[in-house]
């Protein structure tokens, strides 16, 4: 017992390596801390609100979660396609007929128009998300989006990835029935009938370079008025950055 007492007792050699390990524990506590607070600061206060009549601006932006879809190209489609430069995105379906067509050629319209401007090599991308899966196959997409414009990308995806990147943004969209309006069923199954319509979130997305939701902007979308929103947001996060 003497013995075992001995070999438990803290020798000061070993009283000096604890106190070693608690001065480098509580280092690195206060390290995380000042990281934490640096990244609050960071998000929170380092970028100014900016208010612009008629738009839902997410002061700070709000990042998107991870999402997985497929673009017109069989390509995959993810957070990572949305980072590095400016863009601007719709819902839609390619056999909506009025609203989607409508809202491609005034965007058409503004990237022709921003295509023309001193920074047309940073021009921002334009993504048109279909909630249509089941008729809006990559060839289709790749066909509709091309109509508008050629750099213009579809993409789209399982309806439950969909769905689920539509709750996230605190949106939703559904199936009916033109003939009754009447939802048909949940989206998660394909509707029964050919000519189903598609009920969707009509906003613009505009998302920075980091890949986070800045603004959204809702229809109609008239040239002069969207290109004053997107080059002030523009203006407003990259003169901050």
């Amino acid at each position: 017992m003497a013995t075992e007492a001995a070999e438990n007792r803290i020798t000061p050699v070993s009283r000096q390596t604890w106190r070693r390990m608690l001065i480098i524990i509580f280092a690195i506590l206060v390290l995380e801390l000042s990281v934490g607070v640096w990244i609050y600061v960071a998000r929170n206060i380092s970028v100014p609100e900016i208010d612009i009549s008629g738009v839902t601006v997410f002061t700070p932006p709000n990042d998107l979660p991870p999402f997985d879809l497929t673009d017109h190209d069989h390509r995959p489609f993810d957070n990572h396609r949305l980072r590095g430069r400016w863009t601007l995105a719709v819902f839609g379906y390619t056999s909506c007929p009025d609203f989607c067509p409508t809202t491609l050629a005034e965007m058409a319209r503004l990237f022709n128009r921003l295509s023309q401007s001193p920074e047309a090599g940073q021009a921002p991308q334009f993504v048109f998300i279909s909630v249509d899966p089941y008729r809006d196959t990559p060839e289709q997409l790749a066909s509709y989006v091309g109509y508008f414009r050629p750099d213009f990308l579809g993409v789209t995806g399982e309806a439950g990835k969909l769905q689920r990147l539509n709750d996230s943004l605190g949106i939703h969209f559904e199936y009916a029935d033109p003939d009754t309006n009447l939802p048909i069923r949940d989206v998660q199954h394909e509707p029964s009938i050919d000519h189903y319509i598609v009920d969707h979130y009509s906003g613009l997305l505009i998302v920075d370079p980091r890949g986070r939701l800045v603004a959204t902007l809702l229809p109609p979308f008239e040239l002069e008025r969207t290109l004053d929103v997107y080059h002030q947001l523009r203006n407003h996060y990259e003169g901050a950055s």
